[in-house]
């Protein structure tokens, strides 16, 4: 999914359960972080190969995306780190014991690490085959084969897409709905006063 997407998600699970001690602001960074090195990583890609070796935008996209993203280690390591299975639940088994520890770094990075992996979840079952590598660092290759794409036609990426569109803006009317009704209440007291 898009990272906008997994936030929002997050967001919305982090409102919705407000019993439970969540860390917001590892849970929300945990939300977009694994998708933080490939945005750093295209950005640097597009100002190199587009704007000083002059490739243009079709071929710098190739390169970048069939090319550097399957088979450079840097971008394959950079992407999968934090959306790696294995590293995630080895992280999240690491800091178990003590995550309970209010004010804690391992309740923070528990909560973190958790968000990476909800996002890595969702990841894995919409990227038909662009998705997370499943047993990385052990296996550089493996990927999960999704009969459905956020992104590409050929997988139902048009009808992904509408969906995604239409939970981002029922997640955004979740989250904002309280301060909408205070705002107008305010609004017709004051236009009732008046």
């Amino acid at each position: 999914m898009n990272t906008p997407s997994h936030f929002l998600m997050t967001a919305a699970l982090d409102k919705a359960l407000p019993r439970v001690p969540i860390v917001k602001s590892a849970f929300l960074l945990g939300s977009v972080a694994p998708d933080l090195p490939l945005w750093l990583l295209s950005i640097a890609g597009i100002v190199y190969y587009r704007f000083i070796l002059g490739w243009s935008a079709a071929a710098t996209a190739d390169w970048m995306f069939d090319h550097l993203y399957f088979h450079d280690p840097i971008w394959i390591a950079a992407h999968n780190f934090l959306h790696a299975p294995l590293i995630l639940l080895t992280g999240i088994g690491l800091v178990w014991r003590t995550r309970r520890n209010i004010g804690s770094r391992s309740r923070w990075l528990f909560w973190f690490l958790l968000a990476c992996g909800l996002h890595a979840t969702i990841d894995i079952f919409t990227h038909a085959d662009d998705g997370p590598l499943l047993f990385f660092p052990l296996d550089w290759t493996t990927r999960f084969s999704s009969p459905v794409s956020y992104w590409d036609d050929r997988y139902y990426g048009r009808e992904f897409q509408q969906f995604e569109i239409g939970l981002n803006v029922l997640l955004l009317l979740y989250l904002t709905a309280p301060r909408i009704d205070r705002f107008l209440r305010r609004k017709c007291r004051s236009a009732l006063r008046s």
